[in-house]
């Protein structure tokens, strides 16, 4: 399927119209009420009587940057403002050496294991930008393989502890229709290392080499291969859509979001816990990303990105050195999200993440 990633083209705007938009949406994301001629005059540099900013006003709403909730109101940003904000008008934070730091030390104690690592990424996201971190876990299945172990936890529950060849690790619990001893456990995992040491091969090439060589254990293997120790993690369909939500998607804490003004009353929050929750729209969204190799900006609304309509998502696509795993990360907040401070997290998170795995 062919993305579109490139970023969209808006007619230049006068200095002024700029500078009344870049008031405006500066306003808005101080306040969280809609900004009016008056508030820009007592709050910018220009020269200009409350008629002429009216006048810009009117001029960048019928442009489609900006418009007016209700009659006699001020002023918000529409999707299109945001995205000409985002591309002419922010001035980018930088992250901090302290927060940097932070970052490294609480990464490192994850070790090597995928899932704690990019389950650590979620919370991190969240912790440093104030609103709700995603992750998207790699695709696996291309990845070598090093070594496999199956252990017996209890009857018919197996744990598969998969260690890849750049030293990433990742357990997968399981459940088998046929108790097998730890024993037999053991001689299996001591065969497909003998394998793996044999042949460079990753999980499904595993998997056909067992089918295809290991006819005496077929009846036993049969329980471990249907399992979904076989189904790599961020298995995907031909629409680039992910199979299983619950294993492909860490989120972060969501707390210091729901504490924005956006979503003061029941029915606001409802809304925010059934989008994050429903899995599959953000998965679409971070494939989405990952497709486009670059930095995607998600601002929901009725004409675009509907799935999220409100909410505004910025992702970033990671990939290991040897690009053998890669996924994406992103931030959820409100449309008055504060981008020139998550970007720039993004943008670290993503490169950091990268050169870990």
């Amino acid at each position: 399927m062919e993305e579109k990633c490139e970023k969209p083209n808006y007619n230049n705007l006068s200095e002024r119209s700029r500078e009344i938009l870049l008031g405006i949406i500066e306003g808005y994301f101080g306040t969280a009420n809609p900004v009016g001629s008056k508030f820009i005059a007592e709050n910018t540099g220009l020269n200009l009587s409350s008629a002429s900013i009216r006048n810009i006003m009117a001029s960048l709403e019928e442009a489609g940057y900006i418009y007016q909730p209700h009659f006699s109101a001020g002023r918000i940003p529409t999707a299109k403002g945001y995205k000409f904000y985002i591309d002419g008008l922010m001035i980018a934070e930088k992250i901090s050496q302290k927060e940097k730091e932070n970052i490294e030390k609480r990464l490192a104690s994850a070790n090597r294991n995928l899932s704690g690592i990019l389950s650590r990424v979620s919370i991190l996201l969240s912790d440093l930008s104030h609103y709700a971190g995603v992750v998207l876990a790699p695709d696996m299945s291309g990845a070598f393989l090093l070594h496999i172990e199956f252990i017996r936890i209890k009857e018919k529950n197996i744990l598969a502890i998969i260690v890849f060849a750049n030293g990433v690790t990742e357990n997968k619990s399981f459940y088998i229709p046929k108790d097998i001893k730890q024993n037999e456990l053991t001689r299996y995992s001591n065969k497909l290392n003998g394998i793996i040491e044999n042949k460079n091969c990753d999980l499904d090439g595993l998997k056909k080499i067992i089918t295809e060589e290991m006819y005496s254990d077929k009846e036993n293997f049969y329980s471990i291969l249907s399992s979904e120790i076989f189904s790599p993690v961020g298995n995907t369909d031909d629409y680039g859509d992910c199979i299983n939500y619950d294993n492909r998607l860490y989120v972060g804490p969501e707390g210091d979001l729901l504490e924005e003004p956006e979503f003061s009353n029941n029915e606001q929050i409802k809304f925010l816990i059934k989008t994050i929750s429903d899995k599959k729209n953000i998965i679409k969204l971070l494939g989405h990303t990952k497709n486009c190799k670059t930095k995607q900006i998600f601002i929901g609304s009725e004409e675009e990105w509907s799935e999220i309509s409100g909410l505004s998502l910025i992702t970033a696509p990671y990939a290991s050195e040897n690009n053998m795993l890669n996924g994406s990360i992103g931030i959820i907040g409100p449309l008055r999200m504060n981008y020139s401070h998550v970007i720039p997290i993004i943008d670290f998170m993503s490169e950091f993440l990268g050169g870990i795995i």
